[in-house]
């Protein structure tokens, strides 16, 4: 009968053979050694009671190959996977870190197997070999060895494959942190870089802006000024975009597909930005207005301060009034360059850089209209006529490529009857932005002629009350 000791020592047997006797079988194809011959050796060495110095000469020889073999063995084991890493390291070194974790992993479960079937070996030296010097009945069917010399032999294979696995172990692990610093080193490289870009985008626009308040306070004339603040904003951002590409492309050769793929991924995610920037070419390219044009862009109209990639900026100018005296705001409308592509455009400075105005005057029937007439001419063509000539000039130097059959004409009065007298309708042309000043001129020597001859008198509604009656 089995006692309860070797009943337990069975049972372990079992679970650890179904586990490392796998594992053994599995590297029976890969390590290939035949345990006879030192067997036989340590048969010898037990019958000479370890005294004999040539026996113990060959145990250390024969382990020497088992060494050898194990060496191989864990050389075969990580050699297709390292080659695997070192190919890739270089270029994706997180790639390289995870397979070399593999590696490490691979070799401690393999450490992990030789040390569970080691233990079992010598569970069964001490079980079946030292502690008792006769064995149980049945107890043959339990072991793993047949005699104790074979049971040294298979220790000392597992010994020497043990010690192999242990110093590759330590190899690879090393390979690993040095991975991983490769790998933080590799991360800390990219974060500078990033705060490399950042570094020269401030740089940048700290720069420009410096250059800036200078070109201001070199240059008196605005237009000069403009333009050549302008130039320098231009090439400075130029610059530090070229900079920060041909960083990236010599930091990293492959960026380009990438480069590639992010900005279509922008392009659809920024459309309006897109629209906006293909606008500014749109205006530019066919010249739809400049700096200076007061212009209507849908709803909006304004004088051009600013045409900038993305928005065109301009004084706000009202319109909606009820003398149309197109007059400034104070208030400055940033308008996206997109709209260009989908409302329509009014440029006020097209044909030339005046704009044409009437003016009504009503005189009484009982006065003199015709010499009312001949005294609104006089006056009309005094203050006017510069103006009529001027766009002229304008209009025919500006529609040259244009087919255009009208013609900026002379100063005109229309005669008209009204309810209330003569209507008579002065029509002119005036500077874009100086309605009121010449209108205001104007009408004040209308009055002073007006009021210098008693033969004309300005018309205005009257109440008259007879019989109790109102009548107009």
């Amino acid at each position: 009968m089995f006692s309860r000791r070797t009943f337990s020592f069975a049972l372990l047997s079992c679970m650890l053979l179904s586990v490392g006797g796998g594992a053994l079988a599995e590297q029976a194809s890969t390590f290939n050694y035949d345990a006879q011959t030192l067997t036989m050796l340590y048969e010898a060495s037990i019958r000479k009671d370890g005294k004999d110095s040539y026996v113990e000469k060959r145990i250390i020889d024969e382990r020497a190959k088992v060494r050898a073999l194990a060496d191989l063995e864990v050389k075969t084991l990580v050699e297709p996977a390292e080659k695997d890493t070192q190919a890739t390291e270089t270029a994706a070194p997180t790639k390289a870190v995870d397979r070399q974790r593999t590696i490490v992993q691979l070799l401690e479960d393999q450490l992990s197997d030789r040390k569970a079937d080691l233990e079992l070996l010598k569970e069964e030296e001490q079980q079946y070999y030292i502690r008792s010097s006769t064995l149980d009945e049945g107890a043959d069917d339990l072991k793993l060895t047949k005699t104790y010399p074979e049971l040294l032999a298979k220790k000392a294979v597992l010994e020497e494959r043990i010690d192999a696995l242990e110093a590759g172990l330590v190899l690879q692990k090393d390979r690993l942190s040095k991975l991983n610093r490769t790998q933080w080193l590799d991360q800390f490289t990219t974060l500078i870089g990033f705060f490399s870009y950042l570094l020269i985008i401030l740089g940048a626009v700290f720069l420009e802006r410096m250059l800036r308040r200078r070109v201001a306070r070199r240059f008196e004339e605005k237009g000069r000024r403009y333009i050549v603040a302008k130039f320098v904003s231009a090439g400075i951002y130029s610059i530090a975009a070229l900079w920060i590409l041909s960083k990236i492309l010599s930091d990293h050769p492959d960026a380009l597909a990438s480069l590639a793929i992010v900005g279509a991924g922008i392009a659809i995610a920024l459309q309006d930005v897109v629209k906006d920037f293909m606008g500014w070419i749109i205006i530019l390219q066919r010249r739809l207005y400049k700096l200076g044009n007061r212009v209507s862009i849908g709803q909006y109209t304004g004088d051009v301060v600013d045409i900038g990639p993305l928005r065109t900026t301009m004084l706000e100018i009202s319109v909606g009034n009820t003398f149309n005296a197109h007059e400034r705001t104070g208030k400055i409308l940033y308008l996206p360059n997109s709209l260009v592509l989908k409302e329509s455009v009014l440029n006020y400075n097209t044909t030339s850089d005046f704009m044409s105005v009437e003016v009504q005057v009503t005189i009484t029937y009982a006065s003199n209209w015709h010499k009312a007439e001949q005294i609104l001419r006089d006056v009309l063509l005094k203050q006017t006529k510069e103006f009529a000539e001027l766009a002229r000039t304008q209009q025919r130097r500006r529609t040259a490529l244009f087919y255009t059959m009208w013609e900026v004409g002379e100063p005109e009065i229309h005669v008209d009857l009204a309810s209330s007298g003569v209507l008579f309708t002065l029509k002119f042309i005036v500077p874009i932005g100086k309605r009121r000043s010449v209108v205001t001129a104007l009408s004040r020597e209308i009055l002073e002629q007006f009021n210098a001859d008693r033969e004309v008198e300005l018309a205005y509604n009257t109440i008259q009350i007879v019989g109790g009656k109102e009548v107009s």
